[in-house]
């Protein structure tokens, strides 16, 4: 059953405010380091958070349209298809963050609908840290008559990334727990991410990494590039292409130019698990 298009617009606030510790700045940074990979010199005595902790602390309102009975979000079928994020300002220990979303789309696609959730968080003085869109896919039955547009559309995307002069690239190793970490941390425990027997259910090989552990790698190598600050980063967005596993070895390669480069990453095999990737750098 489609989505409830007259909910487009529709804002939600989120239940609790969180405070901003220390210890969940230190534990999301560690959470978000390869095999063998150490944690960024600017995160290492917890004076600031990293900026992808955004995707903590904005958990609630992210959760609160897709809970929403009125919008009819069917949970199995749903998976995350993109995300996009500003980072504004520096979030710091004993910052007090509120976030607030919005229902901004919903549009139809080859095989489901994309809702699309507008989140916006401000520390306690009122001053806005981060602005994200999420992009959740519901998966139904394909649409013969959107896939020739869908394939044109995969030609064009292919062919302007070729067309990009290379910039760098960096290989990060998915340690054994990394989920785990990540899900402490982030607050997400989904349980394709924890329970092989789940995740089998659900028609994946074993667990899989959250999607939005694969985008901090890409966050955490651009510091390493143009940093110290990690507010070099201003903004971050891309589209998760494939599952990712517990042992692989993933290669983030970005294209384009310093200000404003695109990026991919695959894995061993050479499967392009996360594209159409863009990064702003200030």
């Amino acid at each position: 059953m489609p989505m409830n298009q007259s909910l487009i617009g529709k804002t939600y606030t989120q239940a609790e405010s969180i405070t901003v510790s220390t210890e969940a700045a230190l534990a999301y940074a560690a959470a978000t380091v390869g095999v063998g990979g150490q944690t960024l010199t600017a995160y290492v005595d917890g004076s600031v958070a990293p900026p992808m902790y955004g995707v903590a602390y904005s958990f609630g309102a992210l959760g609160a349209p897709i809970l929403d009975p009125e919008l009819g979000v069917e949970m199995m079928r749903l998976v995350h298809g993109e995300q996009e994020m500003r980072f504004v300002k520096a979030v710091r220990p004993g910052d007090v963050i509120t976030s607030k979303s919005s229902v901004f789309a919903i549009e139809p696609k080859t095989s489901g609908e994309l809702l699309v959730v507008a989140i916006t968080s401000q520390n306690q003085r009122g001053e806005i840290v981060l602005e994200a869109k999420s992009a959740l896919f519901i998966r139904g039955p394909r649409k013969k008559e959107h896939l020739e547009g869908e394939q044109a559309e995969k030609a064009r995307e292919e062919a302007e990334w070729q067309a990009l002069p290379r910039l760098f690239e960096e290989v990060v190793v998915v340690a054994a727990d990394q989920s785990k970490r990540y899900a402490a941390a982030s607050g997400d425990h989904n349980p394709i991410h924890l329970d092989d027997d789940v995740a089998k259910m659900a028609g994946l090989p074993s667990i899989i990494l959250h999607g939005l552990c694969t985008m901090a790698f890409v966050h955490d190598a651009l510091v390493r590039r143009f940093g110290p600050d990690p507010l070099c980063v201003r903004r971050l967005a891309v589209r998760f292409n494939r599952p990712v596993l517990m042992g692989d070895r993933l290669t983030i390669e970005a294209r384009g130019s310093a200000q404003r480069l695109a990026f991919q990453m695959r894995n061993q095999d050479g499967v392009v698990v996360l594209k159409a990737g863009q990064a702003e750098i200030a």
